[in-house]
């Protein structure tokens, strides 16, 4: 997941929205500690929801926000190792797709790449 490549973290609206602070974050699987995805989090908060536009890596969750998808075809966001159901598709309020997460699911690391304020 986007080891040996620099990252390049997004800054729009949204970010300006949240404070314009940002910081990479692990999202891992609770049950077999498995890092599901590489995830940009704007802001302050908890760790509800995963937009499209800010997941990182791995690239099949990644490129999602390329394809044109509506809620309905999106998959759900899952393990790959012990396949646990980590979120599922949403269309949040400000018309961006997401995975909501389920609590428990998962375990959220701060990644020590990037951080800018």
């Amino acid at each position: 997941m986007a080891e040996g490549k620099p990252i390049k973290l997004k800054r729009d609206s949204y970010l300006a929205e949240r404070g314009g602070s940002a910081k990479l974050v692990d999202v891992i699987c609770a049950k077999c500690s498995n890092r599901v995805l590489l995830y940009q989090k704007d802001g302050v908060g908890w760790l509800k929801r995963c937009y499209l536009n800010r997941i990182v890596g791995p690239e099949e969750y990644a490129e999602l926000q390329n394809k044109g998808l509506r809620v309905e075809t999106m998959p759900y966001l899952i393990c790959q190792k012990c396949k646990s159901v980590i979120g599922t598709p949403i269309l949040h309020k400000d018309g961006r797709l997401a995975f909501l997460l389920r609590r428990g699911t998962f375990i959220r690391k701060q990644n020590k790449t990037v951080k800018y304020r």
